[in-house]
């Protein structure tokens, strides 16, 4: 939005001058086109206040702080059970070492007979 005003005061100010007999341009003091930037200055103004505004009431309305609980909530049942999982794998690791183990006991006690 910054662009498009920045933009259009500066095709304003082009409009605006006026060529000199020494070739030199002069900008000419047209108060309706000062007053029309001055304008379109304020309603961006204006327009980014109640975007602001809007931005902020949606942030306290009721749905977006259901979000926001969702959220957390959701990422504690992650945490939960990449927890569960990591549990799940630590048993399963601990009864695969177990048995290797145990097969390597029978081998070394088979060897020695």
């Amino acid at each position: 939005m910054k662009l498009v005003l920045t933009c259009a005061i500066a095709m304003l100010a082009m409009a605006c001058m006026q060529k000199q007999a020494d070739g030199t341009y002069k900008a000419t003091t047209d108060t309706a086109v000062s007053d029309a930037a001055k304008k379109a200055h304020d309603d961006v103004v204006k327009s980014g206040q109640e975007i602001k505004k809007t931005t902020e009431d949606i942030g306290k309305s009721d749905a977006a702080q259901k979000i926001k609980n969702g959220s957390v909530e959701l990422g504690r049942g992650v945490k939960e059970g990449l927890g569960q999982v990591a549990q799940k794998a630590g048993e399963g690791l601990q009864k695969a070492g177990k048995k290797a183990e145990d097969d390597v006991k029978k081998t070394e006690t088979a060897a020695k007979h």
